[in-house]
């Protein structure tokens, strides 16, 4: 039969899950903040993009170069 581990020893196991699920936690908090940042820089970044496609479209949508459209007679 095996020995049943001592008070100490029990706490001893304890005291190092408690520390492991700590280490475990600070580091998920660290990854969040570091996700949090990096959203924050691809919102930025997605909202200059959506400027810049706002300007070309209306770019695009005047048509001509400044030269004037000119009909072509067909016989």
């Amino acid at each position: 039969m095996a020995e049943k581990p001592t008070i100490r020893e029990h706490l001893s196991k304890h005291d190092r899950e408690i520390a492991a699920i700590r280490k475990l936690v600070l580091t998920g908090m660290k990854m969040l903040v570091r996700l949090e940042t990096s959203q924050r820089e691809l919102q930025a970044s997605q909202r200059e993009t959506d400027k810049e496609l706002k300007i070309l479209i209306r770019s695009l949508r005047g048509g001509t170069n400044g030269h004037a459209k000119r009909k072509v007679n067909l016989p």
